[in-house]
């Protein structure tokens, strides 16, 4: 195999590596999912006491009337279902015996850092992002909700579906923030970029209202 010229081997000095830090996750407790929430009337609860609900709810009622709502799609790293397509995950981060890709997929997970492990080789930028494409049956009122679990303190992400952003979403634990949306028919995308602290993505469901 032939190799670049300026390449040499050498002899590498690992005599001065210091003393790890004092502390380091250890083997994380089971969270105890199996998969996103599929619970209508939970998730249309925790529109309705998102500021700003009320005014749309004036002028989409179907926003408050969970059991009319129709399932269209589900993407996390576990399963996708209904329309999904694709589920592509940038900067996630596999930290061995913490959130390795192993136990992320058995808990339907997946984590992006916000700092913290640099003497583990974390790099210092942050810029994990997520992209769930998925297909609008017919034009019409939807209500995509994404499943966020901060970790070791509050985080916040920027949630978009195509162009449009729904401007920064700052959380603290475990939190439902469905995303209402007028799309036409076709084909989708809903993004999640990250602004800052640590977090676990749990996934989309998309419904129909």
């Amino acid at each position: 195999m032939a190799k670049p010229n300026a390449y040499r081997v050498v002899l590498g000095d690992g005599t001065t590596s210091g003393e790890p830090p004092s502390k380091r996750e250890g083997v994380a407790q089971p969270s105890g999912r199996n998969g996103p929430t599929f619970d209508r009337q939970l998730i249309s609860k925790a529109l309705l006491a998102t500021p700003g609900a009320k005014d749309l709810v004036v002028k989409i009622p179907t926003l408050a009337d969970a059991a009319a709502w129709q399932h269209v799609a589900t993407l996390c790293v576990c399963v996708k279902s209904g329309t999904a397509r694709y589920l592509d995950l940038w900067d996630a981060d596999h930290f061995d015996f913490f959130t390795d890709m192993q136990r992320n997929i058995a808990e339907c997970r997946a984590w992006f850092s916000g700092g913290g492990h640099e003497y583990w080789g974390e790099p210092a930028a942050k810029a994990g992002r997520v992209n769930a494409y998925f297909g609008a049956p017919a034009s019409g009122n939807y209500v995509c909700n994404v499943e966020l679990q901060s970790y070791g303190g509050p985080a916040q992400v920027e949630c978009l579906i195509d162009s449009y952003s729904y401007g920064p979403l700052p959380f603290n634990g475990s939190i439902l923030q469905p995303h209402p949306a007028a799309l036409s028919a076709g084909p989708h995308s809903f993004r999640i970029r990250q602004l800052s602290g640590s977090f676990f993505f749990g996934g989309l469901t998309v419904w129909k209202v």
